[in-house]
């Protein structure tokens, strides 16, 4: 008899068969790969375009070819960013990897491509807002929804905890010039771009600008990469995955990094296979690939991106069969601010609010 997950993924297949230019948005362990795979089978599609938000996710597609045993003879991928040089490509089905991730110009390349072709779209994580903009620009509708809390109802992902962890910036340390040449901290930094952002919005002023130069702060927060070293030290005989902001956050944690300026490229490969205690990385991990059991998940720094944080958090959410009743633990440092609060907040609504320790 079928498991729940052949069961899910045949219902996919099936929406998909109804209308072939539209999107799968299935949760994260779903088996996006081997449902798109089964789709070109049945239908006896050989030649495929497959776009990817980035290049790492390639070698899951290879790698799933290989272990259910079929690859169509005329296989091409390209990145959503080089998706413009294949505007007059005319295949079996053009397949979008992550469609979520795609920017609007990204789009806006796929439409040729799309008008031409049966369009799978793939995603584990879309906001409403996202899914119209897709509609808009392509009008691909998604034609089979399965959610996280679905998945985790299902056992298709484990049960999960958040626990949120509040710190103040960082006062002591002196790192950021301000115009007038004077050296000041992060904290003082950060609160000088509030009360112009504040003012800005009273004014009625774009404040954009202004929440890149915050944003940056976070980022890069002296304190933030303290409280992430002092989780790590608290936990330093289990096995973690760590999420920053920037590369420089990943690289001075004290463990093991992976990114895209990384020169071991067998780093997370290893991670993924089970090798080695801690990783810290900054986006290269959190969607199209498998990594093998984490006990825990620190996530230094989330976006204001509910799909993004969706999807950081879902790489903890890996079923494991020797250890059905677990409970995924997962930690996230934020600011004591309410720019950050508000986005974090923003960031977690995929997720079930009883599940989050301190939020607030």
């Amino acid at each position: 008899m079928s498991n729940i997950r052949e069961i899910r993924q045949k219902e996919a297949e099936k929406a998909w068969g109804e209308n072939k230019k539209s999107i799968i948005n299935s949760c994260p362990r779903f088996g996006k790969i081997l449902t798109s795979i089964n789709i070109i089978k049945n239908n006896n599609y050989n030649k495929v375009l497959i776009s990817i938000p980035r290049l790492d996710i390639k070698e899951s597609w290879e790698n799933d070819f290989i272990k259910w045993g079929f690859r169509p003879t005329n296989v091409e991928y390209t990145t959503h960013k080089s998706g413009k040089k294949f505007k007059g490509w005319k295949g079996d089905i053009f397949i979008i990897d992550e469609i979520q991730e795609a920017s609007e110009n990204e789009l806006k390349e796929f439409k040729n491509i799309v008008l031409n072709n049966n369009t799978l779209g793939l995603s584990g994580t879309i906001t409403r807002k996202t899914e119209f903009k897709i509609l808009g620009i392509l009008n691909l509708g998604i034609s089979y929804k399965y959610l996280i809390e679905q998945g985790v109802e299902e056992k298709i992902l484990v049960d999960y905890k958040i626990n949120i962890h509040t710190v103040d910036l960082d006062d002591k340390e002196l790192i950021y010039k301000t115009n007038s040449g004077k050296i000041v901290s992060e904290n003082t930094r950060f609160g000088q771009y509030i009360f112009i952002r504040n003012k800005l919005i009273k004014e009625k002023k774009p404040v954009y600008f202004l929440d890149l130069k915050c944003i940056q702060i976070l980022q890069s927060s002296l304190a933030k990469k303290e409280y992430t070293k002092k989780l790590l030290n608290q936990y330093k005989n289990e096995r973690i995955l760590v999420f920053c902001g920037t590369t420089e956050i990943a690289d001075n944690l004290g463990i093991a990094s992976y990114h895209s300026k990384t020169k071991e490229k067998n780093t997370l490969k290893d991670f993924s296979e089970g090798i080695g205690k801690t990783l810290a990385t900054v986006k290269m991990a959190q969607s199209g690939i498998t990594i093998k059991p984490i006990n825990k998940g620190i996530i230094n720094y989330t976006s204001g991106n509910s799909e993004d944080t969706a999807q950081k958090i879902c790489r903890f959410l890996g079923m494991e069969y020797d250890n059905l009743e677990k409970i995924a633990d997962i930690h996230i440092i934020c600011s004591n601010t309410d720019f950050e609060k508000e986005r974090l907040k923003t960031g977690l609504q995929f997720f079930d609010p009883t599940k989050i320790i301190n939020y607030k």
